[in-house]
């Protein structure tokens, strides 16, 4: 058999001496202090990007709103050009408004109502006969309310206008 040799690389030793010297070294002590103080700056750095994007983003949201109420506009002023007046027959003056509008109660069987939705108010006559039991009202009586009517054409709540004062026989 033949005499193997380990073949000793110059970087060998100097790998070996470096290796010595980094045992000898030592983290330095943790200052919280110092971790404190890099934590918050970076927390107030995201607090303030954070409040930047919500600035752009309230900024855009007020152009698109403007924008749309805008073209709104100017829709509601096409579309009221082609309307032709009313007849002077047809033109009364507006009823007055009570002091206090009753708000209007929401339909069991309808979709729920949306502040943004566009609806129409109709007053309607309600015959007596069409509640479960009105003690104490007139046989064939009826008695108005408003019908909040959504764009789809269905009702979406109502509001009874003074059922005491408007509770009147059908044939007067």
């Amino acid at each position: 058999m033949s005499d193997v040799r380990p073949i000793i690389h110059p970087l060998d030793s100097e790998l070996a001496q470096l290796r010595t010297a980094l045992r000898a070294v030592e983290a330095p002590p943790a200052d919280e202090t110092d971790i404190k103080a890099a934590f918050r700056a970076a927390a107030r750095a995201r607090a303030v990007s954070a409040a930047r994007l919500r600035r752009v983003r309230r900024t855009r949201a007020a152009i698109a709103a403007g924008v749309l109420v805008g073209v709104a506009g100017v829709l509601a002023v096409l579309v009221d050009g082609e309307r032709t007046p009313p007849a002077p027959s047809q033109a009364a003056a507006p009823p007055a408004t009570p002091l206090f509008v009753e708000p209007f109660q929401p339909l069991q069987s309808a979709p729920r109502l949306l502040p943004a939705a566009s609806y129409s108010v109709v007053r309607v006559r309600i015959p007596v006969s069409a509640f479960a039991m009105v003690p104490g009202s007139e046989e064939g009586g009826t008695i108005e309310a408003d019908l909040l009517v959504g764009e789809d054409g269905l009702a979406r709540g109502i509001r009874f206008i003074e059922a005491d004062a408007w509770l009147a026989s059908a044939e007067q």
